[in-house]
């Protein structure tokens, strides 16, 4: 079982307006010049992708998204020379950028559109999605036939989205760049050559060193931080790579 990652989404002029101005700002920045950059990854797996022992035996499927170019960030700090079990202070940094909540809340609103209209769709499941308000038009259905017309969420179903997002999200595949390359008064720690900042003869040659996502499998990224690496060494020692 794995999930097949074939969709890549962006959103309508109208919906980046409707995520308010933060994100629309950032998207104008980071996404509109770009047009084949994804804002969300979308995966389907063939299986009820959490303990099966929840659901009763039968066919299921899992709709998931992937923020793509995330930009919450965490922090990890020493706090302890010598407690190396806990002496830390560690910060997820989970949604804690205000473009972020608001294009999740969209793609699970734009994946389950999706879901909806896949042939093989029999109805959702419970555990898949947040607790809407009694009396929501954007309650779960058992199945549904015919023509199809977009849910319309109230501020209330919005609110149930974002708490049901608050407590189900979580990382996955390919976590990069806790030791990114940028200027140490940006949150950096390493430079252009790969050295640490204020340490001498330390480099970092792995994905922590890569400043931002690559909305993609790392492998090819890995090869190239080593290559590259290869060389700043090679040089510095003089040898010809």
């Amino acid at each position: 079982m794995f999930p097949d990652v074939a969709t890549k989404l962006r959103p309508t002029d109208s919906e980046v307006t409707a995520m308010g101005p933060e994100f629309e700002a950032d998207w104008k920045r980071d996404f509109a010049p770009y047009p084949t950059k994804p804002l969300m990854l979308c995966a389907v797996v063939n299986a009820f992708l959490a303990d099966q022992s929840l659901v009763e035996p039968g066919q299921y499927f899992t709709m998931c998204t992937y923020t793509a170019y995330p930009y919450s960030r965490g922090s990890i700090h020493i706090t302890s020379k010598d407690n190396v079990v806990d002496g830390y202070d560690f910060d997820t940094g989970y949604l804690n950028h205000p473009s972020d909540l608001p294009k999740q809340v969209w793609a699970y609103k734009m994946s389950r559109e999706i879901a909806r209209r896949l042939p093989y769709n029999k109805g959702e499941l419970e555990l898949g999605h947040p607790v809407f308000p009694e009396g929501s038009k954007a309650a779960l259905s058992n199945g549904e036939s015919g023509e199809l017309q977009d849910l319309v969420y109230s501020a209330e179903d919005d609110k149930a989205i974002e708490n049901w997002i608050r407590g189900n999200l979580n990382t996955t595949w390919h976590v990069l760049g806790t030791c990114a390359m940028r200027p140490k008064e940006d949150g950096g720690v390493v430079d252009r050559e790969l050295n640490v900042y204020g340490t001498a003869g330390l480099k970092v040659a792995d994905l922590s060193m890569v400043p931002e996502n690559v909305a993609a499998n790392t492998n090819n990224t890995a090869l190239v931080v080593g290559e590259k690496a290869a060389v700043i060494i090679g040089r510095e020692l003089g040898i010809e790579v």
